[in-house]
């Protein structure tokens, strides 16, 4: 896909990504992101046998760290912190940033580049999304549909469409997205696999309304 402007990602352009061409061992090419139709082949699950192909990815991601930078009032800081708190083996850890910006009531954000090649992104006071989710062939994950949520999640979180609610009582969790690309999602879970101490962080830092305000540009 040719550079261009996305939406409410105003002054961004994705990179020039020319995605490889994999071959199975019949060398015929390997059409990911469609490959199964119905169950996935047995001898797929827990496989990959070309992660190279989610390199993409990372470009993304490192684009869309400059042009924050570049564009809103922020501060930017590597912090393997980062990826402690998320569990993630330091050696397999290529880069933890951190981006806040200058205004608190809008959303901080984080992202992990690590060695699989893959992306954790943090936004928010407890959101969290992997890119690609699980990387296996049997997932047989697109890689331009992951450009574009990871596009579309930064974008929201930028533009202060992105939302964020916790309901101790009821111990539920929802987040929400508005993206041009992708339009209106939600997304809620459970409180289980969330500690005491992220909670107390959390209450201590989201919005009364729920809804982050649009970063400040320079």
């Amino acid at each position: 896909m040719r550079k261009e402007e996305l939406g409410m990602l105003f002054g961004y352009q994705r990179p020039d990504n020319v995605p490889g061409e994999y071959f199975d061992e019949l060398g015929t090419p390997i059409a990911y992101g469609q490959r199964w139709d119905g169950h996935p082949a047995d001898d797929s699950y827990s496989v990959t046998a070309h992660p190279q192909r989610f390199a993409p990815v990372q470009q993304v991601a490192r684009a869309l760290l400059s042009w924050m930078q570049e564009q809103f009032e922020v501060r930017c800081f590597d912090d393997p912190g980062l990826a402690a708190e998320l569990r993630i083996p330091p050696d397999t850890v290529v880069s933890s940033v951190r981006i806040l910006p200058v205004n608190s009531r809008c959303a901080p954000l984080g992202m992990i580049l690590t060695t699989f090649p893959g992306v954790h992104l943090e936004l928010g006071a407890l959101y969290h999304a992997v890119f690609p989710t699980c990387g296996c062939d049997a997932c047989d994950e697109h890689v331009p549909e992951m450009i574009e949520e990871l596009e579309a999640q930064v974008g929201a979180a930028v533009s202060g469409t992105f939302g964020e609610s916790l309901d101790i009582g009821a111990g539920r969790l929802v987040h929400r997205f508005v993206a041009k690309e992708t339009g209106f999602s939600e997304q809620s879970g459970g409180l289980d696999d969330i500690s005491p101490a992220q909670l107390a962080k959390a209450q201590a830092i989201l919005p009364p309304n729920g809804a982050w305000e649009a970063w400040p540009r320079r």
